[in-house]
């Protein structure tokens, strides 16, 4: 609950009206309305639909791989109200590669593929309270430390809010199936599919793109990991289980349960500057103390120059230990478990013209030795054209 307590006094010591690779935009950015009831009668709300384009150039360097790719991405946003308590929500994008990729054992390759970010149909009774069915993002519901913000997995949700004046409190549910995929010989070896099943508490208080604070905590629990995980987990940093399972399959020394927080903010302090600022910690609570936990903490500052261009810089830094999360499911940005380093952010949006490029660079070092693993680095520059209306 220390996050809450955080918002509080974000109140108290900023005037706010006592009534989270970030890499996605602001909650003001994201055309929220949903369904009203005067009088007991729904109006439907306008369909919602838009475009975002990106050119990524990106380097990468570690002990057993160099990347130098050059990445199109193509990110199309849908909601469409088939009556005012029901609609859809569809993000697919389209990645598309060029470049060059050495490793040591030639298994790294490029891939062009096409991909479901989210894509569910919502029952809503009102504002940000609903039951959903369908593939969900999952950084919406977790923060960057748990799973990694490309991360889609199909499964249920439920969420009900509270809403007074610029802030929003909500307690939400989730259950879904994390992706995964095996090979059998024979019916009899079938495993159970897996699960992730979490339930959690949202704040949210926005006052224009200037002023936001949002928080999310949540405790999560994942079950009936399949053969194909933990031995891609492992490679990934997890601690492997005393017997092995075959010659190249590992299992699961511990089990994967505990509480992942979230918190981000960016505050307006004069007319044109704004401080900006993030932080997440997580606890799996299924492993022992010094292996067992993650954080990301930092910030920076921004300015508005001339109305419209918006300069930031940011730096954070970072620390996952080798159990904290499921390696196969975790952040790639921060290279897995057993990582910790720092990060720095640059970027330049003109808010007229509706784009932005921004600098990203990452250096991290191993917590433990483990021969699957080396220290990482990654930079890349990135040209973006901002959710363009349809």
């Amino acid at each position: 609950m220390f996050i809450f307590s955080i918002l509080l006094l974000f109140s108290d010591s900023w005037g706010f009206d006592s009534k989270s690779k970030t890499r996605k935009e602001p909650m003001s950015k994201i055309n929220t309305s949903t369904a009203s009831m005067p009088s007991g009668a729904f109006v439907k709300p306008a369909n919602e639909s838009s475009l975002r384009l990106g050119l990524r150039a990106t380097s990468y360097e570690s002990q057993f791989t160099k990347l130098d790719v050059l990445q199109f991405k193509l990110n199309y946003n849908l909601k469409y109200f088939v009556n005012p308590s029901i609609y859809l929500k569809l993000n697919p994008i389209a990645r598309l590669h060029s470049g060059t990729v050495q490793s040591v054992d030639g298994a790294e390759s490029l891939e062009n593929r096409l991909s479901i970010q989210h894509a569910a149909a919502y029952y809503q009774w009102m504002k940000e309270s609903y039951l959903a069915a369908g593939i969900f993002d999952q950084h919406e519901v977790f923060s960057l430390l748990l799973v990694d913000d490309q991360m889609a997995f199909m499964g249920g949700q439920a969420k009900q809010s509270i809403t007074n004046g610029p802030w929003t409190f909500g307690i939400q549910g989730q259950t879904a199936i994390p992706n995964s995929r095996s090979a059998i010989s024979d019916q009899s070896e079938k495993e159970s599919s897996p699960m992730l099943n979490s339930v959690g508490l949202t704040s949210a208080w926005e006052k224009g793109d200037k002023n936001i604070v949002q928080a999310k905590a949540n405790y999560f629990k994942f079950s009936q990991l399949p053969t194909s995980v933990s031995t891609a987990s492992v490679i990934a940093g997890n601690t492997s289980a005393d017997n092995r399972i075959s010659d190249t399959e590992r299992g699961f020394k511990y089990e994967y349960q505990g509480l992942d927080t979230d918190l981000s903010f960016k505050r307006r302090v004069y007319k044109a500057a704004y401080l900006l600022g993030a932080g997440s910690f997580l606890e799996n609570q299924g492993a022992p103390k010094g292996i067992n936990q993650a954080y990301r903490a930092g910030g920076g500052a921004g300015y508005t120059v001339l109305g419209n261009h918006d300069i930031e810089l940011s730096g954070y830094t970072y620390r996952i230990e080798s159990d904290a999360t499921v390696g196969a499911y975790s952040n790639t940005d921060y290279f897995a478990t057993n990582h910790m380093g720092y990060e720095f952010i640059a970027s330049w949006k003109n808010v007229k013209q509706n784009f932005r490029v921004t600098f990203y660079f990452s250096d991290a070092k191993l917590i433990v030795e483990n021969p699957a693993q080396s220290d990482e680095k990654i930079y890349f520059l990135r040209f973006e054209v901002l959710n363009v209306a349809l």
